[in-house]
């Protein structure tokens, strides 16, 4: 069966980008296996400003003959408009759709609400509009008129079937994977010392809870701390710190592939108090590179992570148990190590290889039941004549 794809996302075209790198890991496989398979991104489609890409590119990419592929990726909500014309663009039903989910919005909004309402600044009404009222209508309209939906961790699957956005037996768990590169090897540690952060300089990151344990750690302890592809200027990330802290902290804006290699190379500890996530490539790389990890329970870390085995799993928002649990690690190296060992050895199970044929498998499955589902209609539609 050799099959004609569409992938479609809502961000650059930037092998800086975790999304991005994901799903052209999954279009190289495809092609290896014969496929023909297009990839397109919002660099394709946006033609206003960026914020207004979630009323825009939809209809955008409905026009670019979707109906021509078997099958149709679309991430998060580029399907709605395609879904909504169906009748008209794809009035025989030929081309299978999937809603792929790299991180669920309305989860998202929630952790962001919360913690715009912890820091006493609640979310703008033109943003809970958007994102907490109208985003919702659209993603499960567009989930429910998919073959499938594809999503990144249990508790992701648990809101789609509960939410009813999608039966349960078509919402799928499909992790990301890891590139082989990624399993580096680093030296035995005898102390603690380099701290690693990776991820955007966003509130939904947990920085403001990263900022706060390092200051009380710097207060106190020889750690120093390195906060990689954040998006943001080293000026913009170094004046969230205390003055007293600041010395210790090194800011790297934007980071290619060697560079996040190299620092995970040369970190001591992963932390990453994050609020909301997908299935973060972050830790998963950190884990490969048998890092000890101080993570929040939050998206796919809820289904990699288990406390004491594999890391140190803290509260979301609670800059007093990160630290506590970073100085747990500074004070038992041994403990550490062995938690850096367990974490590689959970992160051997999601190499890029089985990931993307895992992936493969179940996008097969989906054709073949559009297929069925396909001709079953055209026999009630014969019966009928």
């Amino acid at each position: 069966m050799r099959l004609r794809v569409l992938f479609a996302i809502h961000g650059p075209a930037s092998d800086r980008t975790a999304v991005y790198r994901t799903v052209s890991s999954k279009v190289d496989y495809l092609r290896e296996q014969g496929h023909r398979v297009d990839l397109v991104t919002a660099d394709d489609l946006r033609w206003v400003s960026p914020r207004l890409d979630p009323v825009c590119l939809p209809p955008v990419l409905a026009c670019k003959g979707v109906s021509r592929y078997d099958v149709a990726v679309f991430h998060s909500y580029l399907g709605y408009a395609f879904h909504a014309l169906h009748p008209v663009l794809d009035p025989g039903r030929r081309t299978a759709t999937i809603t792929s989910f790299h991180g669920l919005e309305p989860l998202y909004f929630r952790a962001l609400a919360h913690e715009g309402l912890r820091q006493g600044r609640p979310l703008s009404r033109r943003y809970r509009l958007l994102h907490g009222t109208v985003m919702p209508r659209l993603l499960r309209a567009s989930c429910r008129a998919s073959d499938a939906v594809f999503c990144l961790n249990s508790s992701e699957a648990q809101y789609l079937a509960a939410q009813g956005w999608a039966a349960a037996d078509r919402v799928h768990v499909l992790p990301n994977g890891i590139e082989a590169e990624g399993f580096i090897e680093r030296q035995p540690r005898t102390a603690i010392r380099e701290l690693l952060f990776i991820g955007q300089w966003l509130a939904a990151k947990g920085t403001r809870y990263l900022v706060q344990a390092f200051a009380d750690l710097a207060a106190r302890e020889d750690v120093h701390l390195t906060c990689l592809g954040t998006g943001a200027s080293e000026e913009v990330v170094a004046a969230a710190f205390p003055e007293s802290a600041r010395a210790r902290v090194r800011v790297v804006p934007s980071a290619a592939r060697a560079q996040v290699y190299d620092a995970l190379r040369t970190a001591d500890l992963f932390l990453f108090p994050t609020l909301s996530e997908g299935f973060s490539k972050a830790l998963l790389e950190a884990m490969a590179a048998g890092l000890p990890v101080v993570t929040t329970p939050v998206g796919a870390a809820s289904d990699l992570m288990r406390d004491g085995h594999n890391g140190l799993v803290v509260p979301p928002a609670d800059a007093s148990a990160a630290a506590s649990a970073v100085t747990r690690y500074l004070r038992d190296p041994e403990l550490a190590a062995r938690h850096g060992a367990a974490a590689r050895a959970t992160a051997e199970a999601y190499r890029l290889g089985p990931v993307c044929r895992q992936w493969a498998d179940r996008l097969y499955s989906v054709v073949d039941r559009h297929a069925r589902d396909a001709r079953g209609l055209e026999r009630r539609h014969d019966a009928v004549l």
